[in-house]
């Protein structure tokens, strides 16, 4: 059995004993240096576990081609759950007609409601107009993640962004039979259900083109990030 003197009383002891005999210290063989060392290895087996569980990505400076446009939130929703704030801003932005520049708006906005609320997760829906609100046909959605825990905060993938754009274009005909429909739609229900094909009759006269020329716009967006 190794022996070594006491940090405290100097007093002979064995090396591996775990309090002082002589003086009741605990650990009196551990030399200060031992102590350091100890610490050393902890800091470096921490640095390099940080290196495969962390990015070198800088989540909040995620940057896109396009020009984020001037924007204006419609409203504001609130889908949070216990310990996971998840906020939704809803947008509009027209000058915004590409698809860089509605995805880098959308970017934007997300990165502005995280930097005010502090959100765990900041999600935005760039909206054709306030019509068009909860239809599923949004120009754009950004949806920023900085901690990379996914929705529900259980899912630690370390995906921070997802980002998906469309670039279609609308005629202002296109748009104004659009809101004409849902304008228009209650008077042509039956059995609580939207009879199309009179709406369809209804919204041909009106704007003097044929039935067949009367529909919803659809379109899909591209994923961006």
């Amino acid at each position: 059995m190794a022996m070594t003197k006491c940090k405290e009383c100097k007093k002979e002891v064995s090396s591996k004993a775990k309090t002082c005999p002589h003086c009741g210290i605990k650990k009196p063989g551990e030399k200060l240096s031992d102590a350091i060392g100890g610490l050393i290895v902890l800091i470096v087996i921490g640095w390099i576990i940080s290196l495969f569980v962390g990015g070198d990505d800088k989540p909040a400076d995620l940057s896109l081609p396009g020009k984020a446009k001037p924007y204006t939130v419609l409203s504001k929703q609130d889908t949070s759950v216990a310990n996971r704030d998840r906020l939704r801003w809803i947008i509009i932005a027209p000058q915004a007609v590409t698809l860089d520049d509605r995805a880098a708006t959308a970017v934007q906005a997300a990165k502005d409601l995280q930097s005010q609320t502090g959100a765990d997760l900041a999600d935005v829906w760039l909206e054709v107009g306030e019509f068009s609100v909860g239809q599923g046909r949004q120009l754009a959605q950004a949806t920023f993640i900085p901690d990379g825990c996914g929705n529900s905060g259980q899912d630690c993938g370390g995906q921070a962004w997802q980002v998906s754009a469309t670039d279609v274009q609308l005629t202002e005909q296109q748009i104004s039979i659009w809101k004409a429909w849902y304008q228009e739609r209650s008077k042509f229900q039956v059995d609580g259900l939207t009879d199309e094909a009179a709406l369809k009759a209804h919204l041909a006269k009106r704007f003097k083109v044929t039935p067949d020329q009367i529909s919803l716009p659809w379109f899909d967006r591209e994923p961006i990030q």
